[in-house]
């Protein structure tokens, strides 16, 4: 069964679902045959490795029919039949875990029956429920909307004042929803800007039109059930589409110091990442002024929101973010400390390059820069920020050892990446291209031994905002003489 779809759902069921599914299978509900059931169990003796060798059609056919003749067409039927019902098992154990999906079916069924009384029930202790909730979320909306939906459609036909409240909420509820997933979506389209080639027309014409001021204007002098979240919602929305809104910051940070435990640990999660973010473009464009916070933050976002539930891989983003944050405020012990504590949450496909990465900045801040720049040629991303990252890394490095030609050597290829990639952001691009300016300055300096221009080129780097590495440059710049 080597092109078999059916052994990659088994090895992702654990012990117990395997036993589980036996089982579903077992039960004359969903009406498998007998000789399918049989061929599942078969085959799960081989569970978990299901060896390529092990799992040929014709052996398991073997051994459950002895001496009769393969037949290719039924083991086929029975495969595809194992597929199917594997299906409707996921299908039903998702099911089992959606808490307002159940509600909903379960309210939807009572009502097309015409069952009032047991619809009256469920539907009231559903709502009253909902309405002692301490706290808003995207599910808790949902839920919401779909019971008074289902109450609104109970009392059509008595047309009376609960099935008036019950649509209101139920238009409420799905505002405070649509406007949730406006905000996730700008902040995607931003987040994702150099990749995103197609843009959604209608809605970003549709967004373009709604006066947020105004609405935020109404949220701050009105309270309502859904007043705080909105204000979340609305103050996220700013700093992430205008990364200088610094009011909708210290609002935003206000809005969780007077509320705690109301939003879910999902939001906070994301209110972080957001946060982070602008914290990032002010350090970068503002000489480090929320450097604290910013790094506060992301130990904050890693001790309290990710190992407790550490069920997300990071991102390398958040990875490569962290790293120069720690780096920025001289905490060259926590690199290490992430490489040894997180590197099993970094995402697979680029574990050993950041396990690298880790190690070779820490090596550089540690001044050895034989070891640092041996991790950094391990490091092979293919995404050019990273290119970006290492190429300067290395140069730093040569320059330290002494190794002048292949400093020269790294910036060319630093400089062709310049003139080559489109992912880069033009903010990060100009800084990049003017570190290799300087740098190439001071490495003129350094093999003409030209001092007097050195004084010259410590008042223009002062002077320079957008550069990276500037602290190290002014340094060797100083070094010079």
């Amino acid at each position: 069964m080597t092109n078999s779809k059916l052994i990659p759902i088994l090895k992702k069921l654990s012990k117990e679902e395997i036993r589980e599914f036996d089982k579903f299978l077992s039960s004359p509900f969903f009406g498998c045959k007998k000789f399918v059931l049989n061929f599942y169990r078969e085959l799960t003796k081989l569970y978990p490795s299901f060896a390529e060798s092990k799992t040929d059609k014709k052996k398991i056919f073997e051994k459950l029919y002895g001496g009769k003749k393969y037949n290719d067409g039924l083991t086929r039927r029975i495969i595809s039949d194992l597929i199917r019902y594997a299906e409707e098992y996921l299908k039903l154990k998702n099911f089992s875990g959606n808490n307002i999906f159940q509600k909903h079916c379960l309210l939807n069924e009572l009502r097309i029956r015409n069952l009032g009384d047991q619809f009256r029930i469920r539907s009231e202790s559903m709502l009253k429920k909902i309405k002692a909730a301490d706290q808003v979320n995207p599910e808790s909306l949902l839920e919401t909307y779909f019971v008074n939906m289902e109450v609104k459609e109970f009392r059509t036909h008595l047309r009376d004042s609960k099935m008036h409240e019950a649509y209101a909420l139920t238009v409420e509820t799905f505002t405070v929803f649509y406007l949730r997933i406006i905000y996730s979506y700008i902040n995607h389209r931003n987040t994702f800007s150099r990749e995103i080639k197609k843009s959604n027309k209608l809605a970003d014409e549709f967004i373009r039109n709604l006066n947020f001021k105004e609405f935020l204007n109404y949220l701050e002098n009105n309270d309502s059930r859904y007043s705080v979240y909105l204000k979340m919602v609305l103050y996220s929305y700013n700093i992430v589409s205008d990364k200088n809104d610094r009011e909708s910051y210290y609002k935003l940070n206000q809005l969780l110091k007077d509320n705690p435990g109301y939003f879910s640990e999902w939001e906070v999660k994301n209110l972080y990442v957001n946060i982070i973010k602008f914290l990032s473009y002010q350090n970068d464009n503002y000489d480090n002024i929320f450097i604290d916070e910013e790094y506060f933050l992301y130990e904050k976002f890693l001790s309290g929101y990710y190992i407790p539930n550490p069920s997300l891989t990071l991102q390398i983003s958040f990875c490569r973010n962290y790293i120069n944050i720690c780096r920025q405020k001289g905490e060259f012990g926590r690199i290490k400390a992430f490489r040894k504590k997180y590197s099993e949450y970094f995402p697979a496909d680029y574990k050993d390059d950041l396990v690298s990465l880790c190690e070779s900045v820490y090596h550089f801040e540690k001044k050895n820069f034989t070891g640092s720049v041996n991790y950094a040629s391990k490091v092979n991303f293919n995404k050019d920020v990273f290119k970006f990252d290492i190429k300067i890394l290395k140069i730093k490095n040569f320059y330290e050892l002494g190794y002048f030609e292949s400093a020269y050597t790294e910036l060319d290829t630093l400089k062709h990446l310049f003139s080559s990639t489109e992912n880069i952001k033009p903010g990060a691009l100009l800084k990049g291209k003017n570190f290799a300016k300087y740098f190439s300055s001071i490495l003129n300096i350094k093999m003409g031994n030209k001092k007097k221009e050195s004084h010259l080129l410590k008042k223009l780097l002062l002077k320079e905002k957008n550069i990276l590495e500037k602290n190290w440059l002014i340094l060797k710049a100083k070094e010079l003489g």
